[in-house]
């Protein structure tokens, strides 16, 4: 981890009416890397390239733009799974899901810490614990969709594997973040078998 975060490049933002998504990705860096507490607005709107002044113009608090960024990163998360479910075809989804969860670890670890950042402030301060409440169903809505056809299109059923599917992707995440060498590919292999044990419809 690196105290040392790039300001985000001129040439990607060039008109005032992306200053706001401009703060909203420089938080997503900053938060990322360096945590909640470390994060500081003058840090945000240096990475952003933008005034302290203006960041107060679009938000009236680190606490409103880490808000905005788990909301664009919920976002994000659930036009991935629709463009899974509308390029894969159905009885591939589930193993698209979890291969795309695996690589996520590597590709976007940003992501994961933030959630796990998240994760803390919920349990300590119940300002987030609704936000954290609301990423985690708005993924496990996403994820159950995608189940219903392994679940006989038991809707129930799909919630509920979701949810169980849900904590191995963020508990498999977290042990390769915290031990980056880790082969964990059969882990994911071995849910993609158990996930699929769940299907009632006959072999």
């Amino acid at each position: 981890m690196t105290n040392q975060i790039d300001p985000l490049s001129e040439k990607t933002w060039t008109h005032r009416a992306d200053n706001r998504e401009r703060l909203i990705a420089a938080g997503y860096r900053v938060l990322s890397e360096q945590g909640y507490e470390a994060t500081t607005v003058k840090k945000v709107a240096q990475v952003a390239g933008v005034s302290p002044g203006l960041f107060h113009y679009y938000f009236a608090s680190k606490d409103e733009l880490l808000l905005a960024v788990l909301h664009e990163a919920g976002a994000r998360y659930g036009q991935m799974m629709r463009n899974l479910r509308a390029t894969v075809p159905a009885d591939h989804v589930l193993e698209a899901a979890i291969a795309a969860a695996h690589e996520r670890v590597t590709l976007e670890p940003e992501w994961y810490r933030l959630r796990y950042e998240l994760f803390a402030l919920g349990l300590r301060n119940p300002t987030f614990l609704p936000v954290l409440g609301e990423l985690l169903a708005h993924i496990r809505l996403m994820l159950a969709r995608a189940l219903q056809d392994i679940t006989g299109r038991d809707e129930a059923r799909a919630h509920a594997l979701a949810a169980l599917v849900l904590a191995c992707f963020d508990g498999l995440a977290l042990q390769q973040l915290a031990q980056p060498d880790a082969d964990l590919a059969g882990a994911y292999d071995l849910l993609l078998t158990v996930v699929r044990a769940t299907d009632p419809s006959p072999p």
